[in-house]
């Protein structure tokens, strides 16, 4: 057969064939490949810019153990696009030959790949570049940083049969290696974000802590009732029997002794069993009274409560229990606002879907202020009875919050920032109302 017949049969090949030299330069192309490629000499240089390197280093292993190599490669097209081929490179001793075929559609086990809840990625080591990743892992942002992040992490004694957790920026990830040695160096890397399990388990060991500490503060408040009796008995006796400011020390002592056993009146009020009865309820109607109750509180201290309807929702829950919560939490945005010039309380319903439970739905509640903050170190210490940051504070409100939120089996969560205030999320279950 002459070679003008084989240049020919080459024209009419539905895959792009390329003739490349041992400098990465295309010599010889056939009309497909003009067409896809137009006259681009550089053949590194039809990759994306995070391919090039990878494709380089393949060629020159292949090249040096003169072996053919086969894999889905991303192309640019003249137009700036970008399509996938499947790329089959034959090392010869001027250089390559190399077939791309475009790829039409998935195969079965692309489909199951891309379908999975996980991210599933190929990542060259030498070249320190991602090969391939499934549609979970194209959405992730920082996939590079999570992988090398694990890589630090894993334990080779282990053969890396551990998974490995990683966080990267505000997300939590559960990482499997698995070491990859073909046409590749490297690894196939699994991962699934795992950061509202892990929110879920740090909420629940709140849960767990602060009814051991209930349980304890109980406890001791029994006990120290009886001998609080006796003192404030003999304070009595003494203002009886003595003049002057000794008369009045025993006076202070007597009123003393009445504020800590109020506390702990408080205290066991509040560590009774619950007796909350949830029902679902339209929230607007319990938040438009409780600013009613507070809107004369907070115009003295020169702040504006306002109610922002995101959607309007039914909440699983208590109505007496929600008003003392929202009670508590505005009060206390109040406080937070206390001598800042146009601050502002905000309460925002709508439905969540921030929970990975799909079977569950949930409505959330949201009070924030523009306030003055809460450290981070600070922050998962407000919920614990008797912590507070106000002088004449009891630091029973945000305890309370917590117990009636989990009473109505909700969840309340805190996110706020030094100087720019303060939000907390109430999740109950819960709908849109209709």
């Amino acid at each position: 057969m002459s070679v003008v017949s084989i240049g020919r049969l080459l024209d009419l090949s539905s895959d792009l064939l390329l003739e490349v030299d041992n400098q990465f330069r295309i010599v010889d192309r056939n009309t497909k490949a003009q067409m896809h490629l137009g006259k681009e000499e550089d053949f590194l240089s039809i990759f994306p810019s995070g391919y090039a390197r990878v494709v380089r280093s393949l060629l020159e292993n292949s090249r040096r153990s003169l072996q053919p190599l086969s894999l889905r490669v991303p192309i640019r097209t003249p137009d700036g696009e970008s399509r996938t081929y499947y790329m089959r490179v034959i090392p010869v001793e001027k250089g390559f030959y190399v077939s791309l075929k475009p790829e039409r559609k998935s195969g079965l086990a692309e489909e199951i790949i891309n379908s999975i809840d996980y991210g599933v990625v190929l990542y060259d080591s030498r070249g320190g570049s991602i090969i391939y990743r499934n549609r979970y892992a194209q959405e992730v942002e920082g996939v590079e940083k999570l992988i090398k992040e694990a890589l630090s992490k894993a334990d080779e004694t282990r053969g890396y049969r551990e998974p490995i957790e990683v966080q990267v920026g505000d997300r939590y990830f559960l990482v499997h290696l698995k070491p990859f040695s073909r046409n590749v160096e490297g690894y196939i890397v699994l991962f699934r974000d795992i950061t509202n399990e892990k929110r879920m388990q740090d909420l629940m060991s709140l849960v767990d802590r602060l009814t051991s500490v209930g349980i304890m503060a109980a406890a001791l408040a029994h006990e120290i009732k009886n001998p609080l009796t006796s003192v404030k008995i003999l304070a009595q006796t003494l203002a009886q029997d003595l003049e002057g400011e000794k008369r009045i020390m025993a006076q202070r002592i007597s009123k003393q002794v009445d504020r800590v056993n109020d506390l702990i009146s408080k205290l066991l009020f509040y560590s009774k069993p619950s007796t909350s009865r949830p029902r679902y309820i339209r929230a607007k109607g319990v938040i438009e009274e409780v600013i009613n109750i507070l809107e004369a509180q907070a115009s003295r201290e020169g702040v504006e409560i306002e109610y922002v309807e995101k959607e309007d929702v039914e909440v699983f829950v208590d109505p007496k229990d929600l008003q003392q919560i929202l009670i508590n939490l505005v009060l206390n945005a109040i406080d937070a606002c206390r001598g800042i010039d146009g601050c502002k309380i905000q309460i925002e319903t709508g439905m969540s879907s921030v929970f990975a439970d799909a079977t569950k739905k949930y409505a959330y509640i949201k009070v924030r202020d523009f306030g003055v903050g809460i450290p981070k170190d600070r922050q998962d210490k407000i919920f614990y009875p008797f912590y507070t940051t106000k002088e004449e504070g009891t630091g029973l409100g945000l305890y309370v919050v917590h117990k009636l939120v989990k009473d109505n089996e909700g969840i309340v969560e805190v996110d706020s920032e030094p100087g720019k205030g303060t939000t907390f999320t109430l999740y109950f279950k819960g709908r849109p109302y209709e």
